[in-house]
């Protein structure tokens, strides 16, 4: 943990950039507005992400204020980087990677190994917004990443994180991918 003072700074800095990103450049930056209807149909604009990212960012940054702020003031020097330290870095960058991988990958080698064969064989681009191929890939990762990052934040597996990891991968499928037909949840726009 850093110092006191340090971590106020880098709260204030990052509410600040995220309300920028959020309220103004997001905003000003894209075609369409967060929600817009066209022709009688409720789409998701391209302000939406960058609004609810940046948003997600604020509201952490402040409650991450708001600790500091409340944090007795510190005496003790900032800790040195160590190994543990390095530790808890690879093995961040590992979730994050293995997470990406069976996002991008798992959809269409699931289609591969199981989908129909010869020569009504479908190509994964074109079964991409077809259940179950749209989600495989999508509740894979996504339950890897949110399951592997709160394991290793809080230094152990407990059955509690993984339920908790599907719902909330479920809860973004229910936000983003059923009420509008025109989303393809990531990494499905790629192929």
């Amino acid at each position: 943990m850093l110092s006191r003072r340090i971590e106020i700074w880098l709260a204030i800095f990052f509410a600040v950039l995220a309300g920028l990103t959020a309220f103004v450049w997001a905003p000003l930056d894209s075609e369409t507005a967060a929600i817009y209807e066209f022709r009688r149909q409720v789409s998701i604009g391209d302000a939406m992400l960058p609004m609810v990212a940046g948003g997600g960012i604020l509201l952490f940054s402040l409650a991450h204020l708001f600790l500091q702020l409340r944090r007795r003031r510190d005496t003790d020097e900032d800790p040195l980087f160590d190994r543990t330290t390095l530790f808890f870095f690879v093995t961040f960058g590992g979730v994050l990677a293995l997470s990406l991988i069976l996002m991008f990958w798992a959809g269409p080698l699931a289609l591969a190994l199981f989908g129909s064969s010869g020569d009504d064989a479908a190509t994964y681009r074109q079964m991409r917004s077809s259940l179950p191929w749209k989600y495989i890939g999508f509740v894979l990762g996504g339950f890897t990443l949110v399951f592997g990052l709160t394991s290793l934040i809080e230094g152990r597996v407990r059955w509690l994180r993984a339920v908790s990891s599907i719902l909330a991968v479920l809860g973004l499928i229910l936000i983003f991918d059923v009420p509008f037909d025109t989303i393809l949840l990531p990494p499905n726009g790629d192929f």
